[in-house]
């Protein structure tokens, strides 16, 4: 291996640690509170309804302002950014634990949002702008995967500072990590690239770039046939997924009578499945560029392995390897489905793309508990997996209509 390769990727591997590390703080943030609301309902003396609004607000704040970041981010670059976003959310985080008021934990949680949304826009901003071209598909398996590492850390973790210290300390303990976290990447801010500042840089290659383009201009672009089937595709992807997540336990023990240990056994079964399935799609996507050709596999498994568990009571082996190869499958269409959007993605507009796509992830998982839950009030938890199916072929018809799998980096899409 040459020296030049070697310095790449130690470049690459730098920038990916410093982004990945980001992410995880992003997931693993989002998920500190929920595990905390029992020692805060008795501080606060409220319901779990109004604990339950602050996430409703982070959740709702960082959607609303997701595709403006993105353009902020094709604007004025994504490093500036990403770092305040980090601290933004951290900060307010740790905030809560210095009021009495919970008006005031309303107020932190639409800044909490707010911080939140710079994530996904900016890192793979970053990340398409520093990240050699050949191992792009594999960075994105590692960033999609140390977020959901963030996630499966948080509630254990957050859980023992508590138990320890106090609940108080424990969201301190956010914005310390946060703090760290953002001068690290203010230390290493020079391997981070985006392309903002590749065009002050040096003179543009000669690839249509949209960097500079009007807010009109900007939308007309995310409105274009094969965008607007990718942002369908975004949220029909995070339906399914959420779907699973959020009612595996519920579906399985009121359908089946399963046990609420093997219920969520099955769901941790899937959980770690899918961290396999990323990472083993991101060196997939380096290899190829039929990537709507694997996702639409994975959607076709997942649809029939979903019905199987809504009309059959499998045995606990059965069960679990039926869940592990969903894990692993849904997996795959991660890294495939952040290579489609990348190969409609033109040379500046990577923020707002990426920003557009999710906020689609946003309202799709939005949708989906509400709606699950009324299926399982009706009486009907039957249709969680069925439902979750027909969100899988509903998937796999979107793909069907577009040729984006093919598309090349930095092409116009023909619509």
């Amino acid at each position: 291996m040459s020296t030049a390769t070697t310095s790449t990727m130690g470049r690459d591997a730098r920038v990916l640690t410093l982004v990945s590390t980001g992410h995880f703080m992003s997931h693993y943030s989002q998920m500190v509170l929920p595990p905390l609301f029992p020692l805060m309902a008795a501080d606060y003396g409220v319901g779990y309804a109004a604990l339950g609004l602050i996430i409703t607000l982070i959740n709702a704040s960082g959607a609303m302002v997701q595709i403006p970041v993105g353009f902020l981010v094709d604007r004025i670059g994504a490093k500036s950014l990403l770092i305040a976003g980090l601290l933004i959310k951290t900060f307010a985080l740790g905030a809560m634990a210095f009021t009495d008021s919970y008006e005031m934990l309303l107020v932190l949680a639409v800044l909490a949002g707010i911080g939140h949304s710079v994530f996904h826009p900016a890192d793979y901003a970053i990340l398409m702008s520093s990240i050699d071209e050949s191992r792009i598909g594999r960075a994105f398996s590692v960033h999609t995967a140390s977020g959901n590492a963030g996630s499966a850390i948080a509630p254990l973790l957050i859980l023992m500072i508590a138990a320890q210290w106090g609940w108080k300390t424990a969201l301190v303990s956010i914005a310390i990590l946060g703090a760290v976290t953002a001068l690290a990447m203010i230390l290493q801010s020079s391997v981070l690239q985006d392309h903002v500042g590749a065009k002050k840089k040096k003179k543009d290659d000669g690839v249509p770039s949209h960097a500079g383009n009007s807010l009109v201009e900007g939308i007309k672009l995310l409105l274009r046939p094969q965008i607007l089937i990718l942002y369908m595709f975004f949220l029909i992807t995070a339906m399914i997924t959420v779907g699973i997540n959020t009612f595996t336990v519920t579906g399985l023990t009121q359908v089946h009578g399963t046990s609420l240990t093997m219920a969520g056994t099955a769901l941790t079964t899937y959980l770690v499945a899918g961290l396999v399935g990323i990472l083993v799609g991101g060196v997939i996507a380096d290899k190829t560029n039929r990537h709507n050709v694997i996702a639409a596999t994975a959607f076709v498994i997942t649809a029939g392995l979903m019905i199987v568990i809504g009309l059959y009571d499998l045995s606990p082996p059965l069960l679990m390897a039926t869940y592990a190869v969903i894990g692993v499958v849904m997996g795959l269409i991660r890294p495939a489905r952040d290579m489609m959007a990348k190969a409609l993605t033109q040379k500046g507009d990577s923020g707002k793309m990426f920003g557009f796509m999710s906020n689609g992830h946003f309202v799709g998982a939005a949708i989906v508990p509400v709606l699950l839950g009324w299926v399982i009030d009706q009486g009907q938890a039957q249709w969680v997996f069925w439902l979750c199916a027909i969100f899988a072929i509903t998937a796999l018809l979107s793909l069907m209509t577009t040729t984006v799998g093919t598309q090349k980096t930095g092409q116009v899409p023909k619509v």
